[in-house]
């Protein structure tokens, strides 16, 4: 059996007063018509001709050839009008001889509001707990043959207590994911491994189950978890610019890696606490590279007199030159102290540690 995350796909625009309050600004050198591709999302559309994205709704707004932007589908064609003073888009209609056929489904996918896969695919693989909350867990023993490396078809012993017949995860515990500034345990990454259905409860501290399924490797020591109804994530966002942060930076990223673009989920040392709400837009900033000024001058100060003043000076901390916004990325998870984002746009690489700031119009980079 396959662990996977229930996506109830859709957005929210019936958000209609803050949203028509701001102005639908279209961004410099915006085009007079797109063909969508396959892989596009009403993002990426939207990108192409509002200085801000999440706008996207009143691109379609009243218009009877996309009353359901939903239902746009790679090869269509969206031409930009203007109603009443605000651009529109719509759809062209086919040109050319027309060849009538029988009414049938439609094999294609529409296009979909964010990378709905690329969410389910993290929820499918990683969870996040509180710092040290796995350590009470219920753990897998062995195999029943004692074996420390379970593997599929076999039945495992667990140290706990479980309920006959219930299905559980089974993660492997991670890194303690800490703040950059504070220092503070926000939360444990876990590692999906697999599900276990409980055969039977041996007594009170030792249970019997058989593997229900494997993404990787059983081993000893892997903890045991009731099946998360957190991780059955309503995707119904309104997004928009999310509240002021102070201090608030990426900490770690959805996979394995060092690094984060386009459609990858990253983590931010904001959640609950702060406010954080899903469907919250912010900017990732690249930090400004450090410079040493070399002059040997600095305005309102007079010129270095010897050698070892100007070595103190170069030896000091370098000059931080200021941050760019290179992405934008939505908040799709919220927990107590942290908060899951994709990353909806990105104009250059995403690393731990980069500083996160209001979004900006017409692009990350603007």
């Amino acid at each position: 059996m396959k662990l996977r995350p229930i996506l109830l796909v859709g957005l929210l625009v019936g958000c209609g007063f803050s949203l028509q309050a701001e102005t639908l600004a279209l961004k410099d050198g915006y085009p007079s018509s797109y063909r969508v591709k396959k892989g596009d999302t009403l993002w990426d559309i939207s990108a192409h001709f509002l200085r801000s994205p999440w706008l996207w709704p009143r691109l379609w707004q009243a218009n009877p050839q996309v009353s359901n932007p939903h239902l746009i589908y790679p090869g269509d064609l969206l031409t930009l009008i203007w109603v009443d003073g605000q651009p529109r888009l719509v759809r062209e209609p086919p040109t050319g001889n027309r060849v009538r056929l029988s009414p049938r489904v439609r094999i294609e996918s529409a296009i979909p509001t964010i990378s709905y896969a690329s969410i389910a695919s993290f929820t499918d693989s990683q969870h996040m707990v509180a710092p040290s909350a796995l350590n009470d867990m219920p753990y897998v023993l062995g195999d029943e043959d004692g074996r420390s490396m379970m593997v599929p078809g076999r039945q495992v012993h667990v140290r706990g207590t479980l309920k006959d017949g219930e299905l559980y995860a089974v993660y492997r515990p991670a890194d303690v994911v800490l703040d950059n500034y504070s220092g503070e345990p926000l939360a444990q990454k876990a590692t999906l491994v697999g599900t276990l259905t409980v055969a039977a409860q041996l007594d009170n501290q030792t249970a019997i189950a058989d593997i229900s399924s494997l993404k990787q490797d059983m081993r000893q020591g892997d903890r045991v978890l009731p099946l998360p109804s957190q991780e059955a994530i309503a995707v119904f966002y309104y997004p928009h610019p999310g509240p002021s942060l102070a201090q608030s930076h990426v900490v770690t990223m959805g996979r394995e890696d060092s690094i984060a673009g386009k459609n990858s989920v990253v983590f931010i040392n904001k959640g609950q606490r702060d406010g954080i709400q899903s469907g919250d837009l912010y900017s990732v900033m690249k930090p400004g590279p450090g410079v040493y000024d070399n002059s040997g001058y600095h305005q309102g100060e007079p010129l270095y007199s010897d050698s070892a003043s100007l070595y103190q000076r170069l030896v000091g901390q370098p000059e931080r030159l200021p941050a760019k916004p290179i992405a934008r990325l939505m908040v799709f998870k919220v927990y107590d102290k942290l908060s899951a984002a994709l990353v909806l746009d990105s104009e250059d690489m995403i690393r731990i540690g980069y500083p996160i700031g209001k979004v900006k119009d017409a692009g990350p980079g603007s």
